[in-house]
């Protein structure tokens, strides 16, 4: 009767742990993005929303920040209007060399808001890389958290990366 009872312990043993397999491998193809929180209870466009800083930009994979901050500065504030599906992106303030830099992008959630888009762009500076004047990739968000938004994107046949933290 003993041998019968622990056959019965492993077999449930066994299903258990095969339960917890199927779980484990179904939450991880869940999440909405390869480097983001399992599961969030803000909406991705709440997420976006607030002020960052530019912390890491890579040009395959090549440190790039101080060329970056050379022709905007790396402030950013991301917000949305009442009764409007765009997001907006400023980049404001003092460049490397002390000038201002004034540069916006105009984007919308597309692909399960995998991506964002960039319709327009508005503002004074030229930029560099994918940001500035008439450019308009599209960035596959990596990582969306409350604090935290990477994002990556190819043009002109170069990959760019990025990272802002909430400042």
């Amino acid at each position: 009767m003993e041998k019968k009872q622990t056959y019965k312990t492993n077999k449930t043993i066994k299903k258990l742990i095969l339960i917890l397999i199927v779980i484990a491998a179904i939450t991880e193809g869940c999440k909405k993005y390869s480097d983001g929180p399992l599961i969030s209870f803000r909406s991705v466009r709440k997420r976006l929303f607030g002020d960052y800083t530019l912390t890491k930009y890579t040009v395959n994979v090549l440190d790039s920040l101080s060329l970056y901050n050379d022709s905007l500065d790396v402030k950013i504030h991301c917000f949305s209007r009442e009764d409007d599906s765009n997001i907006y992106f400023n980049v404001y303030g003092n460049r490397k060399d002390g000038s201002y830099s004034d540069f916006a992008m105009i984007c919308l959630l597309i692909n399960k808001n995998k991506i964002l888009k960039v319709l327009d762009t508005q503002g004074l500076s030229i930029g560099t890389g994918p940001f500035g004047k008439g450019k308009k990739p599209e960035w596959e968000i990596l990582r969306l958290t409350n604090k935290e938004l990477y994002m990556k994107t190819t043009y002109n046949g170069k990959e760019y990366y990025v990272e802002l933290k909430e400042s």
